[in-house]
């Protein structure tokens, strides 16, 4: 029997993921779908790989097993493959697609309204930093489905008030509890997204919720634009997603990958910006940005990249991996990272070697004053202020 998954894009229908007896996982677009693609990686003239489709919905949902058991568990779902949990958490996902087992419009009726109070949200953080695996609440009546491997769950803010998301009600928050054995990564974590957004390199709000005795990283979406009472879906997706690879693939991508990607397929300009964000990533310590932390935003008109998120500075907590996720110009590590990696990164992918070296040397400086006049005290900002790697690139780049 063919299983389907309806696809809704920004309230319109766009087209139909469907499985047969084969296992293959295909996307057939709509005769009338909106011009938007769902992906990069699924083109409408039928050129996509043959895994593109089921990585792209793998990609909407946690990385590890165990959280998706508890999300079966959750939300009555048969079993942890995609389709099942998609179809029961498919009503408030990554971007601007809400997935439905039928074809009605998700959005025709009334809004479901769930509010969320103090005491739930406060319950919920707990529940996820006691285990961390546990995303959603068996007492919730959120229907959401969130990536990656850290816990988190998603809020919808209406009128200065929390309510849980699903079809109806997009979310416009995503809260994230850090690990207990890591002190003081959410403080850090919202640091370092406002001194990203200080500098000029485009970041969502962010800040600490203190919800009763409880706090965790609260950080508002950029895939939503506020539209009344009720936020507005924005399509978008990760970089795994838009080269057609899956979760356990983000590690793999290279820079020189999706420069690649970027210039044969949006344009060189949305390049030099993803090198602006890797330099960021790689000046405040984050080596763990990998294909799933950068997004595209994907317009009617225009591909754009999306604002940076999880930036978690890492080179703070020796105990986390140091080696980059994407390596510089062959350099591994960050403290490793000198101006001749940048220009090799450029000649390597094909971009000006002078421009990315002036664009580097620019937020290098940019960065070093920026910790000092945000006041940026903490531990953090010193390390940020005293690592070689800022001197190093606030240096004249030379030639190479």
């Amino acid at each position: 029997m063919t299983q389907i998954l309806h696809a809704w894009l920004e309230g319109q229908y766009a087209g139909a993921f469907s499985r047969g007896s084969s296992g293959l996982i295909r996307f057939d677009y709509n005769d009338q779908a909106p011009s938007t693609p769902i992906s990069l990686s699924l083109p409408r003239d039928g050129g996509a790989t043959r895994r593109a489709a089921a990585n792209f919905l793998d990609n909407l949902l946690p990385d590890h097993a165990s959280a998706r058991q508890h999300m079966a568990s959750v939300y009555r779902a048969g079993s942890i493959d995609t389709f099942d949990l998609l179809a029961q958490a498919g009503g408030d996902v990554a971007g601007g697609l809400v997935l439905t087992a039928r074809e009605e419009p998700p959005t025709g009726g009334p809004l479901l309204l769930d509010p969320a109070g103090d005491e739930d949200v406060a319950a919920r953080i707990a529940a996820v930093k006691r285990t961390p695996d546990h995303w959603v609440g068996a007492a919730t009546p959120a229907r959401f489905s969130l990536a990656g491997t850290q816990g988190k769950f998603a809020l919808a803010d209406i009128g200065g008030e929390w309510y849980w998301s699903n079809a109806t009600v997009p979310s416009t928050h995503i809260v994230k509890p850090a690990r207990p054995d890591v002190p003081g990564l959410e403080e850090v974590e919202v640091m370092a997204l406002g001194l990203a957004s200080k500098i000029g390199v485009g970041a969502p709000s962010a800040r600490v919720l203190q919800m009763l005795d409880q706090t965790a990283y609260l950080v508002e979406r950029f895939d939503r634009v506020r539209s009344g009472q009720i936020a507005v879906r924005l399509h978008a997706e990760d970089i795994a997603q838009a080269m057609g690879k899956g979760p356990d693939e983000k590690y793999d991508v290279t820079a020189q990958q999706v420069i690649r990607l970027l210039r044969e397929q949006v344009s060189d300009e949305v390049a030099y910006a993803f090198v602006r964000q890797l330099a960021v990533n790689t000046f405040l310590g984050n080596a763990d940005a990998h294909a799933k932390n950068y997004s595209l935003l994907l317009r009617p008109d225009e591909v754009a990249l999306a604002p940076m998120y999880d930036v978690v500075p890492v080179g703070l907590y020796p105990e986390f991996d140091q080696k980059l996720a994407m390596r510089i110009g062959g350099a591994r590590r960050a403290a490793e990272v000198t101006p001749a990696h940048w220009r090799k990164l450029a000649r390597t992918s094909g971009l000006s070697e002078d421009r990315v070296a002036e664009s580097v040397t620019t937020l290098a400086r940019s960065l070093r004053e920026a910790v000092d006049t945000a006041g940026v005290d903490s531990s953090f900002g010193d390390s940020v202020r005293s690592r070689d790697l800022i001197r190093r690139n606030t240096e004249s780049m030379g030639t190479g």
